[in-house]
């Protein structure tokens, strides 16, 4: 038995070792297949960072199918003369409008990498298939507005390769991505790189106008980054090429001083002991000799510095900014919102430092203005923080000018509000700041004002008489009876000495109206007081206020202000009166512009409508709208559109004004050299040369020049009535230029003034 337990104990291994090599090798496990990589959508398609401005539309087909859209579209058209590229291109997407009717169109313009394409368009379909079927069309499409340059073959007697395309165009899933160049994933977006909708200013932003059809976001602080490093690296290289300059010319003036000897000693004049040496004095143009020219007024100059100081300084811009563009029956409407990162503000008016917003509001002043006010603007300021800020630029200006100049004088070492402060005798801090409340407001006259308005120039806006037609300024004040016993104090010492007996003062009911010669005027209504250089506008404030007849009272503003939150920052309303005068003006004969213009810019029956602007902030950074009516954007694209491309007879017309002008100041000229005091003939400033014969003969106009003892008449008229031009012209030493269409005969003193 011990000898078989020894053979099994044997054996057992052995058969045990045998079966393991003869059992069939395990196979290999096969390798994991990577996941497939999903194709970028529209939210996922561009990382931060990337570009610097990134532009959304909604619903591409809708926008390219909008009326107002088309009307827009139609004078430039007509009138602007475009390429046959673009007329090609809206008649493509008008015919494929269906098939984006609700696609979202991204373009991302302005790259931060070289490495980058310069700009990309995206459009997202529905499905894979529905933007496969897109891409055939439009890459069919693209070289016909797109053409590719050809390339120009080494070898004469074989043709020449191909040009590659101008354009890539390729399909991600449900998206279309066009670009200049190609490029790859990696290139757009790099390992580890935070998606555009993970920032979180722009998420902020796109949710904030989600529903608007066309939003527009700029990335500020990834500009301010790139000006600051373009900055730094023009600064290096300024200094670099300073030093190697200042090295060449070392070396340059080491190699000259060795090859060549020493010059000799120059002789020095010298001057003998107790000779009189001559001095030149200067003498300041209008001073009388041996007198000193008069000292600045140092409380002129200091109120001078101060109204600079209030539109200086560095401004503070935001991280972001987002715009959003929709089209809202007769309006078009332009929102803003300034966005910074959370605990972090700017200026609410980045170029306007100073403005600094007080607590929003509900304002008070359109109670008191009158409700025919044609310009109306109201703020809410944080006055003591305005002050403060003023106060610190007048600083830092004063200890850079004492940089500059070591030993300023007295008026020029004090700031501008210590000169103010000794001449009032008062601290405007602790003894007129505490006064007064935070809505300021001010009402300006349009009449007469040259406006151009969104490319129509030189529009002067008519309106009634001019009575009480004046600026007005009204500010909140907290405590009448002291501001009230603080005035004439004021007024006195800003020069108004014995203002006291100079006062005329009216009262109208529970109302005192206090004015200065016509100078000045000022009024306490309601909760305001209200200043003006004329006494007849803030009467009119006070009429207005007593009976009711406000601009809260009138129905254009209260119709077009609705829109408006009930608490705000700031608010702007321009009056119907500007497109009153601007269809007006479309409708003169006497207006420079073409036939076809005109009919564009006087649609028969336009609504004249005010132009509204607010400022608010609902938390997220101040928001800024602003409410056009879409009459008068027409009419500035059409007058735009005129503009880029006037017809012949306009262009005509507009050089025979030019030599107008050019005959009558060339009068001018000859009247204080050759003529010795009187204005010459056509010929005599023709042979002075002060005015070029070539322009009056290619001019398409015959002129002619009248001069009878001090005075001048210059008219002209088309050489061929309808094809040189229609209208006429004439100007004499009142400068003034007048014009009509007088079926080429001369132009008269009776024509109308040409606006």
């Amino acid at each position: 038995m011990k000898a078989i337990f020894l053979l099994l104990l044997t054996i057992l291994p052995i058969t045990t070792l045998a079966q393991q090599k003869r059992q069939t090798p395990a196979r290999p496990q096969a390798k994991a297949t990577p996941a497939p990589v999903p194709a970028p959508t529209f939210d996922t398609l561009l990382p931060a960072d990337s570009y610097t401005i990134y532009v959304e539309v909604r619903g591409a087909g809708q926008l390219i199918r909008s009326s107002t859209v088309n009307e827009l579209l139609e004078p430039v058209l007509k009138l602007a003369g475009p390429p046959k590229e673009f007329k090609s291109a809206l008649k493509w997407l008008n015919a494929h409008a269906e098939e984006v009717m609700t696609s979202r169109l991204l373009v991302a313009m302005w790259a931060t990498n070289k490495n980058l394409p310069e700009g990309i368009i995206a459009i997202e379909f529905a499905s894979a298939e529905e933007a496969a079927k897109f891409v055939t069309p439009l890459n069919e499409f693209l070289p016909t507005v797109v053409p590719p340059e050809p390339a120009a073959s080494p070898d004469k007697q074989k043709p020449a390769a191909p040009a590659p395309p101008k354009f890539h165009l390729q399909q991600l899933g449900s998206l279309v991505v066009l670009t200049q160049k190609p490029w790859t994933m990696k290139q757009l977006k790099p390992a580890g790189s935070k998606l555009l909708s993970e920032d979180a200013n722009f998420r902020t932003a796109h949710s904030r106008f989600s529903s608007e059809p066309v939003f527009v976001y700029i990335d500020v602080k990834t500009i301010e980054r790139q000006q600051e490093e373009s900055r730094k690296r023009a600064e290096a290289t300024r200094l670099e090429q300073e030093e190697r300059v200042k090295r060449e010319m070392a070396a340059a003036a080491e190699q000259k001083k060795q090859a060549t000897e020493p010059d000799k000693p120059e002789a020095v004049n010298e001057t003998v002991v107790g000779e009189a040496v001559p001095v030149t004095t200067l003498t300041a143009i209008g001073a009388e000799p041996g007198k000193e020219p008069p000292a600045p007024d140092p409380m002129s100059s200091a109120l001078t510095h101060l109204g600079m100081g209030f539109f200086s300084g560095q401004p503070d811009w935001p991280d972001g900014v987002a715009l959003a563009l929709t089209f809202e029956g007769d309006s078009i409407d332009l929102r803003g919102l300034l966005i910074n990162a959370p605990g972090e503000k700017s200026d609410a008016v980045p170029f306007w430092p100073k403005l600094i917003p007080g607590l929003a509001i509900a304002p008070e002043s359109p109670n008191i203005f009158p409700a025919d006010t044609e310009m109306f603007v109201t703020l809410s300021l944080d006055i003591p923080q305005v002050y403060a800020a003023m106060y610190a630029e007048t600083k830092r200006q004063f200890v850079s000018m004492t940089i500059n100049d070591p030993t300023p004088t007295k008026s020029e070492a004090e700031s501008p509000f210590a000169v103010v402060e000794k001449q009032l005798k008062i601290s405007i801090k602790d003894d007129v700041l505490p006064l007064l409340g935070s809505e300021i407001a001010i009402g300006l006259p349009m009449q007469g004002m040259g406006i151009g308005v969104m490319g129509i120039p030189n529009v002067v806006v008519s309106g009634g008489a001019n009575e009480g037609k004046a600026p007005i300024l009204a500010i909140e004040v907290r405590d009448k009876e002291r501001l009230r016993a603080l005035l004439p104090k004021l007024i006195e010492s800003f020069g108004l000495k014995g203002a006291s007996a100079l006062a005329q003062t009216e009262r109208r009911e529970d109302t005192e109206l206090v004015s200065f010669l016509n100078v000045f005027a000022y009024a306490f209504v309601g909760d305001f007081i209200v200043l003006s250089a004329d006494a007849a506008s803030v009467r009119k404030v006070v009429d207005a206020y007593l009976k009711h007849e406000t601009l809260a009272a009138d129905v254009n503003f209260k119709n077009y202000t609705r829109w408006q939150p009930r608490q705000l920052h700031g608010q702007i309303y321009i009056s119907p009166a500007l497109m009153e005068s601007l269809k007006t003006w479309a409708t003169q004969p006497n207006s420079i512009m073409s036939d076809r213009t005109r009919t564009f810019m006087s649609p028969v029956g336009m609504l004249a409508q005010p132009i509204t602007y607010s400022l608010s902030n609902e938390g997220t950074g101040p928001l800024h709208e602003l409410h056009l009516p879409k009459n008068l954007v027409l009419m500035a694209v059409a007058g735009i559109s005129g503009e880029v491309n006037p017809s012949p007879t306009v262009q005509k017309e507009r050089m025979a004004i030019g030599a107008m002008y050019m005959i009558a100041s060339a009068e001018q000229q000859y009247k204080t050299s050759k003529g010795g005091g009187s204005y010459g003939t056509l010929e005599q400033l023709i042979s002075e040369k002060l005015v070029a014969k070539d322009t009056i003969e290619n001019s398409g106009y015959r002129f002619e020049v009248t001069v009878t003892g001090d005075k001048f008449e210059i008219s002209a008229a088309p050489v061929e009535y309808g094809k040189t031009g229609k209208m006429s012209y004439f100007i004499d030493n009142t400068f003034v230029l007048r014009g009509a269409d007088r079926s080429g005969a001369s132009g008269m003193a009776s024509d109308p003034p040409i606006q």
